[in-house]
């Protein structure tokens, strides 16, 4: 098959473009034409990997995607696709991956905290009424033939907010690869790892992984610092952002405990230095980092609104918060995994959870709607 793949950056730093870039890879090692057209890439050397350039204005978050959805649009009509895949809100795909989840959840669940005249203009953002605008065509114009929900959770707010039938939502759960994320990574990387940050072998090392603060709940997770129940901790922040602007949020006699880190190409280094991993989210339609973690062996501690909550059984392979604004809920659930024995016994379940998501198991599952649109 010849298949064109929308996604305006193409960078590896996040678990979600690093999830897509194995997808590709998969599906032209199964030996399908793939086109990417973005607007900036990591380029790729696979022979039947093609990267096409879409220009956009950069003068802002509203006009850089508005003119990628008008100009990528444009490109693909210039050859002729088996399938054409969009990862970002555009016109003209035939499938839409949700992988960014419902934008008009996210907008409730961001104005939940905030006054109501500043919910008003977040809601009347010229860039916010635009991925809204995309968002209800692709959703109910009939254009778009099929959907992608990348959890169970993104399927339900899509049904919730949008006049959109049931059958042409799939619900196709992103994958991992359990090679390169794996338990034994611990007895390579633990140790050297910790020296090189400066952290105890008996200190609990908890582990945040992801870009977009506000939205992964960084705030809410440096408050909790201040009601965990043990000393001898400390915490691990990776991701691309601010840091200095959300470590106000910590209390000042906490910080000194608190490590942050720009993206690192050999994040599985982290993850197995870690002892366990938390992502308190507000809204997250899936959150790779949850699969990363659980194919490490590392229990998981995630929010009711990140779709990985609905594959987490919880106390068995990790725990989920009720309420992302509460501090105290996600001390809670830290302070549950103080306990060795019991990181240990939700380790090993959190590697069995993860060995049901395969990246082969994702890959087959998209071929198989490719088929039955052709």
């Amino acid at each position: 098959m010849k298949i064109a793949i929308i996604r305006q950056k193409f960078v590896l730093y996040g678990g979600a473009e690093q999830f897509a870039d194995g997808f590709i890879h998969q599906l032209a090692e199964s030996g399908h034409e793939v086109h990417i057209f973005s607007n900036s890439w990591t380029p790729s050397h696979h022979s039947k990997i093609n990267h096409h350039f879409v220009g956009v204005l950069g003068l802002n978050a509203f006009f850089r995607t508005l003119s990628f959805s008008i100009r990528v649009s444009r490109k693909i009509r210039e050859q002729h696709f088996d399938i054409i895949q969009s990862h970002e809100k555009t016109w003209g795909q035939d499938i839409y991956r949700a992988g960014d989840g419902c934008h008009i959840k996210w907008l409730h669940q961001r104005g939940k905290k905030i006054s109501p005249i500043k919910k008003f203009f977040l809601f009347i953002n010229p860039f916010h009424q635009l991925i809204l605008m995309l968002e209800k065509n692709i959703f109910e114009s009939g254009q778009c033939k099929k959907i992608i929900a990348i959890s169970q959770m993104v399927k339900e707010d899509i049904l919730e907010n949008y006049k959109c039938p049931p059958e042409k939502i799939s619900v196709v759960y992103n994958g991992v690869d359990l090679d390169r994320y794996h338990p034994g990574n611990k007895n390579i990387y633990r140790k050297s790892i910790r020296n090189q940050l400066g952290i105890p072998e008996n200190s609990v090392l908890i582990l945040f992984v992801g870009s977009g603060f506000e939205r992964k709940g960084l705030e809410f997770l440096l408050k909790s610092t201040e009601y965990l129940a043990k000393e001898n901790w400390r915490l691990l922040l990776m991701g691309k952002g601010n840091f200095e602007k959300f470590m106000r949020y910590a209390p000042a006699n906490k910080r000194n405990r608190i490590i942050t880190k720009e993206p690192d190409p050999k994040i599985e280094k982290f993850y197995a230095a870690a002892d366990l991993f938390i992502l308190p989210s507000i809204y997250e339609p899936f959150g790779n980092a949850n699969l990363e973690a659980l194919a490490t062996g590392l229990p998981v501690i995630t929010t009711k609104y990140c779709g990985a909550a609905n594959i987490i059984d919880s106390k068995k392979n990790g725990l989920v918060v009720g309420d992302p604004y509460n501090p105290q809920e996600i001390a809670e659930k830290i302070n549950y995994l103080f306990d060795l024995s019991t990181r240990e016994s939700m380790g090993r379940k959190a590697r069995e959870l993860a060995e049901q998501f395969p990246l082969e198991r994702n890959s087959r599952e998209m071929v198989e709607i490719y088929k039955t649109m052709i």
